[in-house]
């Protein structure tokens, strides 16, 4: 009976949780005290099927220790679970790990038990760096400055939490290094992108035990056993690389890396973004926030904190701007209430000042399934020859960028050594009455705000890898333009292009900014699919190649002197903007009416 009742007393321990703080409100500059970002909150209980996996290092062995990590861990923990529902199966707080093992298994585990269609969070709160020509880490209870082997690579996490069945990643990377601790260069990390997923493992077959005599119908059924069962190892290997849509904040980089709260021991990051969460961050009153409002409040808190000292806090944040909380109505405090006590700056100085980035990488996830590709001709009666046959194909799912590359993203990849320059010299560029290679492009096609054009293949390739991304197929793009029935002549449907839909040959003599036609949106929201300029996408082109095409995620053939362009340009006509219209340019050239954008 005692057995019994400890085994029962040990699951109702589980079931409970940890011990959580009862508040977590820090002593500020002049006596003054933060709010409590433990206090209880209405219960909304609209995430029960996400999952969290939350990693405190307090006590560090050869590092200055981190104060209050465990106590706003335990804040985080009581949110999730007690104000958005979460079950504490379905989170894990991992506390002073010596090395990567821990984390890593409990993130495997929370992956596992997260819903479809769920949001995963990962919250890490801590000491963190980026060593000399190496990828940031998380440095566990056993690192030192002068050897970083206990640590948790960023990149490794993200490439397990940011791909799956689960629709929604957000992380929240609070550390620096500690002042004194060796180059304050390397102390943080600056907000990553999410990583390629994992090379896709064909499943192993079953080992099958020495059996000495197997009729034929028993050899039959194992091997239908067998095959089912590689099949379904299969498919949830495949689901498994699903990509996400990501958020990641972190503290800063380099001197800029701020964890202390001002005035107090506690982290500030995880706590001022978890008060965002609390509704802090609410800057329109909708009642909402998201991820760049919660940044732009973070960043605001922590510069009016430390006004007038040198190398001002710059939290950074990149992916997408996520809905982070719905339903809130907690007012945090104000900027004269965080500042020193000799310090008077108002409000719209400090919104003057430069201050964190938020990183928007807006792409649009695109669900498995199947769709027909190409054209069909009781549908469209444009229909070219290299357009068909229309096939019925399955796409894994697929993340796609919702607008086009701009001048200025391909100015940052530049300026990054990610990407070499455009050169007009090699590039068709349209004069208005002619396409003349090397000619100028006119000022009307420079906006920053506007498709870059004159990439070659190559450079937007070089692009999409440097984001961490890659070019769509011919396929996905399609997809994205055509929606998931894929019956519409146009992304929009099969009402006629109009400028009001599309930036074509009636609508201006230059490209546009993009995102300028909402109306012309393919049904998941992508924009300017037709129109403003057409698309490089990854596939040779091969006008027949329709009729060996293969059934799932179609690659195009594997050689050929062209690539696929897709989309029509500023310079097309209603006929060029069709959904199945492709076509095929030398990769080697740029071309004035051509620009791209990325998928993953």
């Amino acid at each position: 009976m005692r057995t019994g009742l400890a085994g029962l007393c040990a699951a109702a321990l589980l079931a409970c949780g940890p011990e959580l703080p009862r508040s977590v409100r820090p002593v500020g500059q002049g006596g003054e005290a933060w709010p409590d970002v433990a206090a209880p909150m209405p219960a909304r209980r609209d995430a029960r099927g996400d999952a969290a996996l939350i990693v405190s290092v307090e006590d560090y062995a050869h590092l200055p220790d981190r104060s209050g990590a465990h106590a706003v861990a335990g804040a985080w923990y009581r949110y999730l679970h007690e104000v958005r529902g979460l079950p504490h199966r379905r989170i894990r707080w991992v506390r002073d790990p010596g090395g990567p093992d821990a984390v890593h298994a409990a993130l495997a585990k929370m992956h596992w038990r997260i819903r479809r269609d769920a949001t995963l969070w990962v919250v890490f709160i801590g000491h963190a760096g980026t060593p000399a020509g190496g990828s940031p880490v998380l440095l566990g209870a056993s690192a030192s400055a002068s050897d970083w082997r206990a640590g948790i690579s960023v990149a490794r996490v993200l490439r397990l939490a940011g791909h799956g069945m689960h629709r929604e990643l957000v992380t929240v990377l609070d550390g620096c290094l500690p002042e004194g601790t060796g180059d304050s260069a390397r102390s943080g990390l600056a907000a990553p992108g999410l990583p390629a997923p994992p090379e896709l493992v064909a499943p192993r077959p079953m080992r099958q035990s020495a059996v000495r005599a197997v009729t034929p119908q028993m050899a039959a059924l194992m091997a239908m056993v067998e095959q089912t069962r590689m099949v379904v190892a299969w498919d949830i290997a495949r689901r498994g690389r699903e990509p996400t849509d990501a958020v990641a904040f972190t503290a800063g980089v380099g001197a800029h890396c701020r964890e202390r709260l001002p005035g107090t021991d506690t982290p500030a990051l995880s706590y001022l973004l978890l008060g965002a969460l609390r509704g802090w961050a609410d800057e329109d009153g909708d009642a909402r926030v998201s991820a760049a409002e919660a940044l732009r409040r973070i960043d605001l808190l922590l510069r009016a904190g430390t006004y007038g000292q040198p190398d001002r806090p710059r939290p950074e944040a990149r992916g997408s701007d996520l809905t982070l909380a719905r339903g809130v109505s907690e007012r945090g405090p104000s900027v004269t209430a965080v500042q020193p006590p000799a310090a008077r700056v108002d409000e719209a100085t400090l919104l003057a000042e430069v201050g964190g980035e938020f990183v928007d990488e807006r792409m649009q996830k695109i669900d498995r399934g199947w769709f027909v590709l190409g054209c069909r001709n009781r549908r469209d009666p444009q229909c070219e020859a290299d357009e068909k046959p229309p096939r019925s194909v399955r796409l894994d799912s697929f993340m796609i960028d919702r607008y086009e590359v701009t001048w200025k993203d391909y100015a940052a990849c530049v300026a990054g050594g990610g990407c070499s320059k455009v050169a007009t010299s090699r590039c068709e560029v349209w004069t208005g009455e002619a396409f003349v290679r090397g000619a100028a492009l006119a000022p009307g096609f420079l906006g920053e705000d506007h498709p870059v054009v004159c990439a070659t293949w190559e450079q937007a390739a070089e692009y999409c890898a440097w984001k961490g991304k890659r070019l769509p197929t011919e396929a996905e793009w399609e997809r994205a333009a055509r929606g998931p029935d894929a019956r519409s002549q146009y992304p929009w449907g099969d009402a006629p292009a109009t400028c009001a839909r599309a930036h074509t040959y009636e609508c201006g003599g230059t490209t546009a900014a993009v995102g300028r036609y909402p109306a012309g949106a393919s049904p998941e929201g992508v924009q300017d699919l037709a129109g403003n300029a057409s698309e490089w996408v990854a596939d040779w082109y091969d006008k027949k190649a329709y009729r060996q095409i293969s059934g799932r995620n179609p690659i195009g053939p594997p050689g050929g002197e062209v690539r696929v362009v897709r989309g029509g340009s500023y310079y097309d006509g209603p006929g060029y903007l069709r959904a199945s219209y492709r076509y095929g340019l030398s990769p080697q050239w740029g071309y004035g009416t051509v620009g791209f954008r990325c998928a993953r």
